[in-house]
């Protein structure tokens, strides 16, 4: 009976646990690194074309450090990582500068209507981070808790045969 007790009390603490993670990671404004001062990286490329570094982030196919030419837009650049993610809400893309300024995008409203005034040019270093939606965290948290409910019935189910 003791062993049961301690399975369950495991079993809820990890729950709480890891919801509380995958919450912490999708949620907030606040972001807990700092950019520094570093001087703006530009890098020439082929045929004299102007490069600038920028991270992409987030919910797109193929997440990275892009060196891409200095007109490229963030349309250009979420194509050039393979577009968004089915579960990445476009109405809240934000763009971290260097001097930790956070700009919002909402490229759900240009795709509406053909507004490039909508969009914001990029800068060498940005962090631009395209968000998930609020059905993709709970379709985690819900894959974690049946994970975990498997693993507790194995357990309890093991102690059974005893």
């Amino acid at each position: 009976m003791k062993l049961q007790a301690f399975v369950k009390w495991i079993f809820v603490w990890v729950l709480l646990l890891c919801a509380s993670s995958v919450l912490a990671q999708e949620g907030g404004q606040n972001f807990p690194f700092q950019l520094g001062d570093r001087p703006a990286q530009y890098i020439l490329g082929g045929e004299d074309v102007l490069l600038i570094s920028v991270n992409l982030w987030g919910h797109v196919q193929r997440p990275g450090i892009y060196n891409v030419p200095s007109n490229f837009g963030i349309i250009d650049l979420l194509s050039s990582a393979g577009g968004p993610l089915k579960t990445a809400r476009l109405n809240d893309v934000r763009i971290i500068r260097k001097n930790q300024e956070v700009i919002t995008v909402n490229i759900e409203e240009f795709i509406k209507t053909g507004n490039r005034d909508l969009l914001v040019p990029l800068q060498p270093g940005d962090v631009i981070v395209v968000s998930g939606s609020i059905s993709d965290i709970f379709a985690r948290v819900v894959g974690i808790m049946r994970d975990l409910a498997i693993i507790a019935n194995v357990i309890v189910l093991a102690t059974r045969v005893r």
